[in-house]
């Protein structure tokens, strides 16, 4: 999922103005009709606008960032939990094996 604000380089509650003037610098420079001119690039940067500039597609776009956020956020809790478990096993294995060894 492209991050739209990323793409246009603004914050998270930039208002419509703020989207539109960073829209139209960064369209100015890798337009397809310029020399130079990038069209996948444009293509991305139009698609932000596109949603950024509209209230319901920028809420519903908004809302999916959040999902993806909070099961990230759950991935790594499950990664963190799943660590700290074989970490534990590991030493404790470890520390059984060295007291065997050790004759305790």
């Amino acid at each position: 999922m492209p991050h739209f604000y990323g793409v246009l380089g603004i914050a998270t509650d930039a208002d419509h103005a703020q989207v539109k003037t960073a829209f139209r610098n960064l369209a100015k420079g890798c337009h397809p009709d310029m020399r130079g001119g990038d069209a996948q690039r444009f293509k991305e940067i139009s698609l932000a606008y596109a949603t950024l500039t509209d209230p319901a597609r920028r809420a519903a776009y908004d809302a999916q960032c959040v999902r993806v956020r909070a099961g990230a956020r759950r991935r790594l809790a499950a990664a963190v939990a799943t660590m700290t478990a074989s970490f534990a096993l590991t030493v404790g294995s470890g520390v059984a094996v060295a007291g065997w060894l050790l004759g305790a």
